[in-house]
């Protein structure tokens, strides 16, 4: 079963402007992948469009993880990326599901402010 957590406040952003809406990466003590991180949409938009790409993205691991030294540099991920429809303004709301290679995972819901 996967759980299901919501983001820590709105995001906002303006009408047709992209949101980096979530970034995940699986990451080796040697700031090589552990695997594929899989990102899906669970719950379109109606008002915009989301993208997921590979990307390179800097881990934020805490100084105690072994994992800190790939802090400063790009790892292999995921990247997930929204953008509205050019002239909305309002809420939008987008879940996505999370994957990762070791079997865990999860899904996130993202309230959105279009201005």
């Amino acid at each position: 079963m996967l759980s299901v957590v919501s983001a820590q406040a709105d995001k906002v952003v303006a009408s047709g402007k992209p949101l980096k809406l979530y970034e995940a990466y699986s990451t080796n003590p040697d700031c090589s992948s552990a695997g594929n991180v899989v990102v899906r949409v669970v719950q379109s938009p109606e008002h915009g469009r989301v993208s997921i790409r590979p990307a390179g993205v800097f881990p934020r691991f805490p100084e105690t993880n072994i994992r800190s030294v790939c802090n400063r540099r790009r790892v292999p991920g995921v990247l997930a990326t929204y953008v509205s429809q050019r002239g909305y303004l309002g809420p939008d709301f987008v879940v996505l599901e999370v994957l990762f290679p070791a079997g865990s995972g999860g899904r996130i819901r993202f309230p959105i402010r279009v201005m």
